[in-house]
């Protein structure tokens, strides 16, 4: 009788060694490639076709009756199977996701038994006279915020108490108990509640306020968790909030938002922005003076008309743009704009960056990532574009006056301007263009080091967008012309769960 044997585990794990190793060899070769983004992505793969391997053995064994089956997995690979998991979900978490939004943030009063009580609902309202320009206080609050500007001399309350409790003789006992009250303290007025002392550290208790406030009203929120919205008023407002989105409407003075998680909309303000800390999603528009962003926000970032100066900063990214008239979005693999009137400095890396109609001057420097810059305006400021990575196309009028110095290793350049003191050198190493065009202007600063450098003259001929250059050797970048009108380098959407 024959004797058969066969183990396929053994060439699986030499596949796989021999599989990152390519992955690392192929980076030598194209620095565009992260191995180490690719594993954190991509390594569950290794467990299926680990389950492939062992499906097959199975087959292989059924089909050989005469020799005993292995077992499925042994205490080994059971072992393995298990630091395999927690070693690929912690690469993951390290490589995608910054540290700031792994969520391990602990809330005390979000106490998980009170999840099996039931829910009770009771509402109670007060009234505050004030007199002058009002400070109000709301401190330790758990439970959704709105607050609104009125013509009137008081501050007005309605809270909705939520309380979960075994029954119901047991929930309104604990809403007797529970009392609030605005007193004047220190020349402020400050929303008292004893809710805390309630058992439990007030877990089992949420509040929902809705204020109607003088229009002068100055309010500092300190919330725990739930929404805060304020709208219509006049005075400086403060908001810190652990859990919770934030929205801001029709406000005149300076805003101050601390956040800790959510989203963020501030809309019609006639003053400052100050915004810190990590969240989600922001939208700001309308804004008369300065926004001020410093953080790390994972979401899609979008501002809109502000007159003033917009300053944007995080470990990735760091940004001054002058007079936004149009839009600018950001998320965490792209940035446009359209529309700015004033000077732009951008420091980032691994973004796909599109400046359209800009009229100022413009600093960009991107690690990673194509650059796409287009304006109907003639250039009066320069233009400094720093690359290490991605092709770059300068999109200009055809009555521009400029002069040039643009440099890319590894890549190719093309320039639809010609004329006695420009010069365009294709061909070996570092191909350039230098000189100047029309009657000198500002100046033009392009360097790449893999990518290919393209200087357009606007309706010479349609475009599409370059394809990345190709680090080994000269690049293979190919500029393809159709009938079709001029579009920005194409953006490489990469995934949102990560800061800006």
């Amino acid at each position: 009788m024959s004797v058969y044997t066969y183990r396929r585990g053994s060439i699986f794990w030499a596949l796989t060694l021999i599989g990152v190793g390519g992955i690392f060899l192929w980076q030598n070769f194209n620095p565009t490639i992260h191995p180490w983004q690719l594993i954190a992505k991509f390594w569950p793969i290794l467990i299926i076709f680990w389950g492939l391997s062992k499906l097959i053995d199975y087959i292989q064994a059924q089909a050989h009756p005469e020799t005993t089956p292995p077992p499925l997995f042994s205490g080994s690979e059971v072992v393995l199977l298990i630091l395999l998991l927690i070693m690929g979900t912690l690469v993951s978490k390290v490589i995608l996701h910054p540290w700031q939004d792994w969520g391990w943030h602990i809330n005390n009063n979000d106490d998980f038994s009170n999840i099996f009580l039931n829910s009770y609902t009771y509402t109670q309202t007060l009234s505050q006279k004030v007199h002058g320009t009002p400070h109000l206080v709301l401190a330790d609050q758990r439970g959704d915020v709105e607050i609104r500007g009125a013509d009137q001399s008081t501050i007005e309350v309605m809270a909705k108490e939520s309380i979960r409790a075994e029954d119901e003789s047991a929930a309104k006992k604990l809403s007797d108990d529970l009392k609030l009250g605005v007193e004047e303290e220190a020349g402020h007025y400050v929303l008292h509640s004893n809710r805390r002392s309630l058992g439990d550290d007030g877990g089992r208790i949420t509040i929902d306020l809705n204020l109607s406030v003088p229009k002068t009203a100055v309010c500092e929120i300190d919330s725990q968790s739930g929404d805060i919205a304020v709208d219509g008023l006049n005075g400086d407002q403060i908001v810190a909030t652990h859990k919770g989105d934030v929205r801001t409407t029709n406000i005149q003075g300076l805003v101050k938002i601390h956040k800790f998680g959510g989203s963020t909309a501030v809309r019609g303000l006639k003053g400052s922005l100050e915004l810190d800390g990590r969240g989600d999603d922001i939208e700001v528009a309308d804004v008369s003076d300065t926004v001020t962003v410093h953080g790390e926000f994972s979401g899609a970032l979008q501002f809109r008309n502000v007159a003033q100066t917009l300053r944007y900063e995080s470990l990735r990214t760091d940004m001054t743009a002058q007079k936004l008239s149009g839009r600018l979005s950001m998320e965490v693999g792209s940035l446009e704009v359209t529309g700015i009137d004033g000077p732009m400095e951008v420091t980032t890396r691994q973004k796909d960056i599109t400046v359209g109609e800009f009229k100022h001057s413009l600093h960009i420097t991107d690690s990673d990532g194509q650059i796409s810059l287009q304006t109907s305006t003639p250039p009066t400021h320069d233009i400094q574009v720093e690359s290490k990575n991605g092709a770059v196309e300068l999109s200009l009028p055809a009555n521009s006056n400029f002069q040039i110095d643009a440099h890319s290793r590894h890549g190719e350049v093309d320039c639809d301007f010609s004329g006695p003191a420009l010069k365009v050198a294709k061909e070996g190493d570092t191909p350039y263009i230098s000189g100047s065009y029309g009657k000198g202007g500002p100046m033009i600063h392009v360097n790449t080091d893999y990518g290919a450098i393209r200087i357009l003259r606007n309706g010479s001929h349609p475009s599409t967008a370059p394809e990345r250059a190709e680090p080994s050797g000269k690049a293979q970048t190919t500029w393809n012309h159709h009938a079709r009108p001029y579009t920005p380098v194409a953006h490489v959407r990469r995934p949102r769960n990560a800061a800006s």
